[in-house]
C-alpha cells in the first residue's frame, strides 16, 4: 500500500470536516425525499423531470454505530425504464438519467446548497459502515478535493487537489471501521471545496437490494503531513499508450505505478536518463507514478 509521508505523531481530528458527517440531522423524515441536512440523493437531483419517477435510494436508520441515526442506501430496480438506481448519497448534487452511464455527482459552485467550501489537506479518511451486497456487487465512498467545478466521475481531473477512495467488496454485518490515505496530486490548485458521494452498488453495473450503511465519517489531520505530491523538475509525457519520463539519473532510479486504492500495480528498474514506461496493459482509470530518483520520491497523477 502506498501510505502518504507522515511523522510518527498524534493523530489530530481537529480541521475541517465534512458537514453533518454523523448523519444526525435530517429533513423531510418520512417522506421519499428524506435526506440528511447538508447531503443529497436522486430524489433531488438536477433533473426535475426524473425526481418523481426516481426510486427513493437513501434512507435514515436508527441502526447507528453511535449517535441516533446513521445513512442507509439501497440500491432500487427502476422497472418503467429497466435500470437498477444506485443507493447514494453526496454533499453535491445528482445529475441524474435514465442512462447510468450519463448519471454523474457535482460541486456546484454558484448555489451554496449543493457544495462544501473546504481549505485543509487531511491526511485520510475513516468512517464506520456495514454493507450487504447482492451478488459480487461493490459499493463505494470517495472523497474529493478540489478547486473550481467538478464531478465524478470526469476525464477532466486539472483541477483535483486529493482524493481518498474506499471500496466495499464483501458482506459485513457489524459496525466495521474502515481508514484510508488521502492522494495528493501533483497541482498548482489550492483546496477550495470538498466532494464526497458514496454509493451501495457498483457504479453503472449496480444490483437491485444491495445495501450499505455509513456513520460518522471523519477526516483525520496529523500534526505534521508532508503532501503526496511534490515539487520536482522531473517531467512526465503521457500518450495513453506509454509514459515518457525525463530528467532523470537512471543510474539509481525505479518507478512504480499503484491504482488509486493504493494498489501496486506494476514496478521496474529505470534504465536510462528519458525513459519510456509503457502503460497499453493498464485498464481505464485514474493512477499515480511514483519515481525514485536516487532517494529522492516524485509522484505523478495520470489517466489511462
Amino acid at each position: 500500500m502506498l501510505l502518504l509521508s507522515v511523522c510518527f505523531c498524534a493523530i489530530q481530528y481537529h480541521g475541517q470536516q465534512l458537514d453533518n458527517n454523523d448523519f444526525e440531522n435530517w429533513e423531510n423524515v418520512g417522506s421519499s425525499t428524506e435526506e440528511p441536512i447538508e447531503w443529497s440523493s436522486t430524489k433531488t437531483s438536477d433533473n426535475s423531470s426524473l425526481n418523481g419517477f426516481a426510486p427513493q435510494v437513501l434512507y435514515r436508520t436508527s441502526d447507528a454505530h453511535s449517535g441516533t441515526y446513521a445513512a442507509k442506501l439501497v440500491n432500487k430496480n427502476v422497472t418503467l425504464v429497466n435500470v437498477v438506481a444506485n443507493g447514494l448519497v453526496t454533499n453535491g448534487r445528482v445529475h441524474s438519467s435514465t442512462n447510468p452511464e450519463n448519471a454523474y455527482v457535482f460541486t456546484d459552485i454558484n448555489d451554496n446548497d449543493w457544495n462544501q467550501e473546504f481549505t485543509h489537506n487531511p491526511d485520510s479518511l475513516t468512517g464506520w459502515y456495514k454493507y450487504s451486497p447482492q451478488s459480487n456487487d461493490i459499493g463505494e465512498i470517495t472523497v474529493l478535493i478540489h478547486s473550481g467545478a467538478t464531478e465524478i466521475p470526469t476525464s477532466n481531473t486539472s483541477n483535483w487537489v486529493a482524493i481518498a477512495e474506499k471500496r466495499f467488496t464483501s458482506s459485513v454485518n457489524s459496525w466495521t471501521r474502515f481508514s484510508v490515505p488521502f492522494y495528493y496530486f501533483n497541482t498548482i490548485h489550492n483546496p477550495e471545496y470538498i466532494l464526497c458521494v458514496a454509493s451501495a452498488g457498483d457504479s453503472t453495473l449496480a444490483i437491485a437490494n444491495s445495501e450499505l450503511k455509513l456513520d460518522d465519517l471523519q477526516l483525520i489531520y496529523n500534526a505534521t503531513t508532508d503532501k503526496f505530491m511534490e515539487e520536482s523538475d522531473i517531467r512526465i509525457v503521457n500518450n495513453n499508450n506509454y509514459i515518457q519520463v525525463l530528467n532523470l539519473n537512471a543510474k539509481s532510479s525505479e518507478y512504480s505505478i499503484y491504482n488509486i486504492t493504493g494498489k501496486l500495480i506494476k514496478t521496474n528498474r529505470i534504465s536510462k536518463d528519458n525513459y519510456q514506461i509503457s502503460i497499453e496493459d493498464l485498464i481505464t482509470g485514474i493512477y499515480v507514478l511514483r519515481i525514485n530518483n536516487n532517494g529522492n520520491f516524485s509522484n505523478f497523477k495520470f489517466v489511462k
